[in-house]
């Protein structure tokens, strides 16, 4: 049995029946075994491989397996759960929206082959509805904030990286796609980049950006991420951080704001956020071409 078959999603449709918190814990963890997720993701290619193997490939980015499995972490880690640094399922359950993210671009790029990775995701989105403040539905969404998805250190300038933009499909579902045209990812059995492991792509449990998403999505972070990208992140004294969201120029952490056209993520002038909007735009023009 894969994950996202047909007797995998019979099981998983009669297993997700009126749950209650004990009962999603255990689904959660008859899901990681099927998955084969280990204890502590080694970041290897050969492990990733492996993991990735274990997904049925009729399981699109876009499924609604997506939010049930979300809607059962939900339920099996009510509040600041996830974040308990003794919880052994919590610590696997949070790694392993790294391995959901590696699967979806893998499936992206083995469904539509191109020459780059953005080339790629426009064949899969483009007969898609985006959003627009018009639309009651839609397909997927290029507004929601890319800010911690372009991190640099910051007490040099000498490590450069792409800009990021974020697209997410149902807000659980996120791409990250980076100025060079390549997927940034955690996990990659294409090989991973610097940009993949300090920027990359990961699903998200909450429905939306809210406090909720804090409490399933950014602070476990902090505890559970894999060794493996905390090393890189803490960049040997030096760490990776997001820009700040500041709008003053009189604020004392205007050097490093995400606004800021001549701070420390500026690049030629302009500021970070601005670097991610011409990205959006030319991925938009490029979303209504037909070639």
């Amino acid at each position: 049995m894969l994950i996202g078959d047909q007797k995998f999603l019979a099981f998983w449709q009669k297993s997700s029946i009126n749950l209650t918190q004990k009962s999603a814990r255990f689904l959660l963890k008859e899901l990681l075994q099927l998955a084969a997720m280990p204890a502590e993701l080694s970041g290897s290619i050969e492990e990733t491989e492996g993991l990735l193997s274990s997904f049925d490939d009729a399981l699109t980015p876009d499924h609604v397996f997506w939010q049930d499995l979300s809607s059962v972490v939900q339920r099996a880690f009510p509040k600041e759960t996830l974040s308990q640094s003794d919880d052994e399922l919590a610590h696997q359950i949070h790694q392993f929206r790294y391995v959901i993210s590696a699967y979806q671009a893998q499936w992206v790029r083995r469904h539509f082959p191109a020459a780059t990775d953005r080339e790629s995701l426009l064949s899969y989105l483009r007969p898609k509805r985006m959003k627009r403040f018009w639309r009651r539905r839609f397909d997927f969404n290029l507004g929601e904030s890319s800010r911690l998805h372009n991190k640099l250190p910051r007490k040099t300038k000498e490590v450069t990286l792409p800009v990021n933009l974020k697209i997410v499909m149902g807000f659980h579902t996120e791409f990250i796609l980076d100025s060079q045209g390549n997927f940034a990812n955690e996990l990659d059995p294409q090989g991973m980049t610097l940009n993949g492991l300090v920027n990359g792509a990961s699903f998200n449990y909450a429905n939306r950006n809210d406090h909720r998403h804090r409490e399933l999505d950014v602070f476990p972070v902090k505890v559970h991420d894999p060794l493996f990208r905390r090393q890189v992140l803490a960049n040997a004294g030096d760490p990776f951080r997001a820009p700040k969201m500041i709008y003053s120029r009189w604020h004392s952490l205007w050097d490093v704001s995400y606004m800021n056209k001549k701070g420390h993520y500026a690049r030629k002038g302009k500021s970070a956020k601005q670097e991610v909007t011409a990205l959006r735009r030319a991925f938009v023009k490029n979303l209504r071409q037909n070639t």
